[in-house]
């Protein structure tokens, strides 16, 4: 194996533990402190992986690699990990027509995809891996490489976020079409679809669907109808789907 490979392998590894560690936090982020304050699979993609995150890791690491002060690693933890997630919302809004997140009421905000509240969060968890996660990093990743079945489960997680990549970029297509059908300038909300396929009403019951596919098992709304009926939701002036549920009800 040569150096080349085994530096990849080892890249694919942080950014792999990122996404899934990413996952987790942004999980209880949403049931506890979030808009939704509910149970809901965050992100993009339908797996336990947040490729944000991943990519935030393999930044923060390459960083902890600079022999800089303490005062300006902050300040580089500030700003790139505020620029990543501008540019990763940005490409999503304008090339998807999807907003995968929404400061919008935030004090601040830069287009409601950055704010001074979410970067000093950030820059928060940016300065616990500077201090207890990279100092024990190469460790770590030495001892996953001295074992094979380690890099097979590797090697086996990057074949399954690849299908989900597929899969989720294939939804972005579909939904992108729909929004240039409209000749409108919207973007779907994207968590606020979620929520309303596991809430939606149809003729007076209410519909799961899956925590892990949330855009499959819809029982009888196409996804296009789903979409159109979003796009009312968000016209109500974002009014929270429970309402319009238990105004139908009443009818």
């Amino acid at each position: 194996m040569s150096q080349l490979t085994v530096i990849l392998i080892q890249y694919f590894f942080l950014f792999s533990l990122g996404t899934s560690v990413g996952w987790f936090i942004e999980l209880f982020w949403r049931r506890y402190f979030g808009k939704a304050r509910r149970w809901i699979n965050p992100g993009f993609l339908n797996g336990p992986w947040l490729p944000l995150y991943g990519f935030g890791s393999i930044v923060l690491f390459l960083l902890c690699k600079l022999n800089l002060p303490l005062w300006l690693h902050i300040l580089f933890i500030f700003f790139t990990l505020s620029g990543l997630e501008f540019l990763a919302g940005l490409i999503f809004i304008n090339h998807f027509r999807i907003k995968l997140w929404d400061y919008s009421e935030n004090w601040g905000n830069i287009m409601g995809l950055v704010c001074p509240l979410y970067s000093l969060l950030w820059t928060v968890l940016g300065v616990f891996f500077y201090f207890f996660i990279y100092p024990y990093l190469m460790e770590i990743i030495d001892y996953v490489f001295q074992y094979v079945q380690y890099t097979f489960l590797i090697g086996l997680y990057g074949g399954l976020f690849a299908a989900d990549l597929w899969q989720s970029f294939n939804l972005a297509g579909r939904i992108k079409n729909f929004v240039n059908e409209t000749e409108e300038k919207w973007s779907i909300d994207f968590e606020k679809l979620k929520l309303e396929l596991r809430d939606r009403v149809q003729e007076g019951i209410v519909n799961r669907t899956r925590f892990f596919l949330p855009f499959y098992g819809e029982l009888g709304f196409s996804f296009r109808e789903q979409l159109k009926r979003h796009r009312l939701n968000l016209r109500n002036h974002g009014r929270p789907l429970q309402k319009l549920i238990k105004k139908k009800r009443s009818k």
